[in-house]
């Protein structure tokens, strides 16, 4: 573990209110009729079972495989892929599956860190099933809220471990270079159909390491690591 200065603290109060903020913010845009940054197309889950499906999806240290005709600065943004837009199944569990190709940033706030409201409580690291990782080892999170007034609530939030800085690259996707991804698998349960939810990145992870502490950039821009969930019937 880091040590901790006092200013690391003011930081960690300042980061969860804009951090909440930002939350906020997403709930806005997606609500309205633009939108802001880039809008992906809807990844539909694959339906397993009558009441299972898989989602499978990505983080990766760049954009070039999700965005790669994007102008700079977004090119080097940070990415989830193939979509930030997902639609789930009602009244399933969805067992989600991501690649994570990115170095850890760390949190500011440790309660994300935990593994919460997922099935028994855990998620699968590389096949070791773990509560919580160390905060310092975050590259980011998957953190799924409910939009204000939700009559059928959901929290999930999964801590993503950091592939090493100095790790080599050993994988190649779309043509790009990438170190070996740490594998993150864990599951939840959707409700019924008819209802809209957020999610977002609680690392920060953004292009600035002033105010707003790591939550511009990509933290605050739909399709990068913010998006929103839809349930339905399919």
């Amino acid at each position: 573990m880091k040590t901790r200065s006092s200013g690391f603290y003011i930081g960690l109060i300042v980061a969860i209110i804009l951090g909440f903020g930002v939350v906020a913010g997403v709930v806005l845009i997606l609500r309205s009729d633009g939108g802001v940054g880039y809008e992906p197309d809807v990844l539909r889950a694959t339906k397993t079972g009558p009441n299972t499906a898989t989602l499978d999806i990505s983080t990766f240290p760049d954009s070039m495989v999700c965005h790669s005709d994007a102008p700079n600065p977004e090119i080097g943004w940070v990415t989830y892929c193939p979509s930030t837009n997902w639609e789930l199944p009602a009244n399933s569990v969805i067992t989600v599956t991501i690649n994570q190709y990115d170095s850890a940033s760390g949190l500011y706030n440790d309660f994300f860190s935990k593994v919460q409201g997922t099935v028994g409580g855990t998620a699968m690291y590389n096949g070791k099933p773990m509560g919580q990782i160390n905060p310092d080892d975050a590259a980011h999170t998957l953190t799924i809220q409910s939009v204000p007034n939700e009559q059928n609530p959901i929290f999930v939030s999964v801590p993503l471990l950091g592939v090493p800085d100095n790790a080599p690259n050993a994988v190649t996707v779309n043509g790009n270079p990438y170190p070996k991804p740490n594998v993150i698998q864990f599951q939840f349960r959707t409700g019924p159909a008819g209802h809209t939810y957020i999610w977002h990145c609680y690392v920060p992870c953004g292009n600035d390491r002033k105010s707003p502490y790591g939550f511009s950039g990509p933290m605050a821009t739909t399709g990068y690591m913010a998006g929103q969930i839809t349930v339905t019937n399919f």
